[in-house]
């Protein structure tokens, strides 16, 4: 009788889920190489004008959902299945707290690394922010970055992407991977710390309470915070900007606080501390970790990342 080795097959497993997830993400990335250059063949919109908001709106919902989509459809997930149930109210408030609190002590993080990059004279690029020029634009902004992507991008890291890998890594292995791949997607260092961490906490959320909504409404928040303290910068004034975000500052205090207090009052904390949650993989860290890089996608999206990383840091 031949024996079966339990770590090779695990390892291939593992691979497989990795390979399906770096495959999608190329998908994206290969959409938007083949998109380039019809979409300069377009008219010049003005930045911030109705045109070009809807433009990028379009070509996000392209270049993003398409694979997502058909990688869902060819693995036979349903959108229903990736959603998931509703959970109680409670449930909801504690993710948006927990992603509020995060997203300001990430900014926190961020800035202390950028000041070690700087200390290295690296500086990275950051997108300055377009005010729309009309009212029809300010609209399209608003659904292009406050509800497309908590929609978009929950189905795919918290839905799809976890839902492939946890069937082979264990819950918290699949968190890791996805979360990091959340970050991989942003091409930054300094936003390694907001995106990892709210990956963790969708992730968390998505396999404790079997929901997508939940992680759906914290992405809307962090995401509408965003707009609202630009918006009132450019719109109102430094002034009024600064007054804004103080309020913000407040306002994600306060959420935090909630969102910690339900977080220990539903007995999460405990579940944690005790080792209750989520199913384990037979593998250890490390070989979870070495399987995942033999994967050849995945290493093709590590140097894609670095490629286009240390271009936003002007060292290529």
């Amino acid at each position: 009788m031949e024996t079966i080795d339990w770590i090779k097959e695990e390892k291939r497993l593992v691979r497989r889920s990795a390979d399906i997830i770096a495959l999608v993400e190329l998908g994206s990335i290969l959409i938007n190489y083949l998109l380039y250059p019809l979409v300069h063949r377009l008219p010049a919109f003005a930045a911030g004008g109705f045109g070009a908001e809807l433009r990028d709106l379009i070509l996000y919902l392209i270049i993003f959902a398409v694979p997502v989509a058909v990688a869902s459809k060819l693995s036979g997930i349903t959108a229903g299945e990736l959603m998931g149930e509703d959970p109680p109210a409670s449930v909801y408030l504690m993710t948006i707290g927990l992603t509020m609190g995060w997203s300001l002590l990430a900014n926190y993080l961020g800035v202390s690394i950028e000041g070690i990059l700087n200390i290295f004279g690296l500086t990275e690029t950051v997108d300055a922010y377009v005010l729309p020029s009309s009212g029809a634009a300010l609209a399209v902004q608003i659904i292009s970055v406050a509800v497309v992507p908590p929609i978009v991008e929950e189905l795919c890291y918290r839905g799809f992407f976890l839902h492939t890998a946890v069937r082979s890594m264990g819950t918290w292995g699949a968190i890791v991977l996805t979360s990091a791949a959340f970050w991989l997607a942003h091409y930054s260092i300094e936003i390694l710390p907001l995106a990892f961490g709210f990956g963790v906490i969708g992730g968390y959320i998505r396999q404790r309470y079997g929901s997508l909504l939940p992680s759906m409404c914290g992405h809307l928040a962090v995401n509408s915070v965003y707009l609202i303290v630009n918006i009132c910068w450019e719109k109102c004034g430094s002034q009024t900007g600064a007054a804004v975000s103080a309020v913000v500052y407040l306002i994600e205090i306060f959420m935090g606080a909630i969102g910690i207090a339900l977080f220990v009052r539903n007995g999460c904390l405990k579940e944690l501390v005790d080792g209750k949650f989520g199913q384990r993989s037979l593998l250890t860290p490390w070989q979870l970790a070495s399987a995942v890089l033999t994967s050849v996608p995945v290493w093709v999206i590590l140097i894609m990342a670095v490629y286009f990383t240390a271009g936003g840091l002007g060292v290529l």
